[in-house]
């Protein structure tokens, strides 16, 4: 950063460099956003505390292979995956209040980070072991 400032390299590119692109840390602010009140959304009082309850659930169900990396704050594609899959099967009825909660946009903005998750995972796993 003393780098940065001493060199007038304080644009957007440059700074960009000195934190790049993480799409574990894009992914979770989803889960912040979906976990704090909107005044604008339009649901339960106990939806966040259903939320939770039900994700807690299903990472419970899942094991500790999918618990632990959440409560360590460590987004990993593969616990997510699952987690989210197991949430759709087994309770498809919270989904309209996330889309409200979070809104559509948003949803489709994190997909690509989530989407970008399962690239790096999948290259990390891969490839970086060929190389």
């Amino acid at each position: 950063i003393y780098e940065a400032i001493t060199t007038n390299s304080l644009d957007s590119y440059s700074l960009s460099l000195l934190n790049p692109y993480m799409p574990n840390l894009s992914a979770a602010w989803l889960f912040q956003k979906a976990m704090s009140g909107q005044p604008y959304a339009k649901v339960s009082p106990d939806f966040i505390n259903k939320l939770l309850s039900i994700n807690f659930q299903c990472m419970q169900r899942l094991g500790e292979p999918v618990l632990r990396p959440f409560l360590q704050d460590v987004i990993q594609f593969e616990p997510l995956a699952k987690t989210l899959g197991l949430i759709l099967l087994t309770n498809p009825g919270i989904l309209p209040s996330i889309f409200i909660q979070v809104g559509f946009p948003m949803i489709l903005e994190w997909m690509t980070h989530f989407a970008a998750l399962g690239s790096y995972t999948f290259l990390s796993t891969f490839i970086s072991p060929i190389l």
